[in-house]
């Protein structure tokens, strides 16, 4: 379930960014989203890995709050009056973490801030995570989630494995509400292939014999 949040911001002089605009006028007044969460599984995980969740590398452009667009040319924009409730790296290790808990019991997500000691870290390069109009600025965009994902075991600090993870979903329409359940749709694909791909890569490179 999609919610939002009412609220108002002001927002200074605006930022251009390389190879980025931002369209957002001063004192717009901003609706933010947040993407719905996987339901916690609740299951006992006595036997579970630890598995710390780095917060995405990503690019200067999609490393704020502001709702991605992408126009011709790689040409990115910004959703006016729309942002997420949390910057974008911290929205993605949220989401990791939330998958990796809902949909993969052998598991246990970790942040670095909860200062538990983690048999194996997942770091990731957030490649995309916009909105594109591949098919012209009046039709309903397409979004996009692409990530890096490099699998890294502690004790020895051996990469275990690297992946490509994606997803993409078309909105029913280019209205902002139809682009954020895209979103939605595409975030939640892509982050329960990363939670399985690094169940999957634990359970063939875990030893039980060598725990921290």
């Amino acid at each position: 379930m999609i919610r939002k949040i009412l609220t108002a911001a002001l927002l200074g002089s605006a930022i251009l960014l390389a190879g980025c605009v931002n369209l957002l006028p001063e004192n717009t007044p901003f609706t933010v989203y947040r993407l719905s969460t996987p339901e916690p599984s609740g299951e006992m995980r006595d036997q579970a890995v630890i598995v710390g969740v780095q917060r995405p590398l990503t690019p200067r452009a999609l490393s704020r709050d502001l709702i991605a667009l992408s126009q011709n040319q790689g040409e990115l924009v910004f959703a006016e009056g729309a942002k997420w409730i949390t910057p974008v790296p911290r929205l993605v290790q949220d989401l990791i973490v939330e998958s990796m808990d809902a949909f993969e019991p052998s598991l246990i997500a970790s942040r670095p801030e909860d200062g538990v000691r983690a048999e194996f870290e997942l770091a990731t390069e957030l490649r995309s995570f916009e909105a594109n109009y591949m098919n012209g600025p009046n039709a309903a965009p397409t979004a996009v989630v692409r990530m890096r994902a490099r699998l890294i075991r502690m004790s020895d600090r051996r990469l275990i494995a690297v992946e490509a993870i994606g997803a993409q979903a078309v909105a029913r329409s280019p209205r902002i509400g139809d682009i954020i359940a895209a979103f939605d749709a595409a975030s939640q694909e892509a982050m329960a292939s990363v939670a399985q791909w690094t169940a999957e890569q634990v359970a063939d490179h875990h030893d039980p014999d060598h725990q921290h």
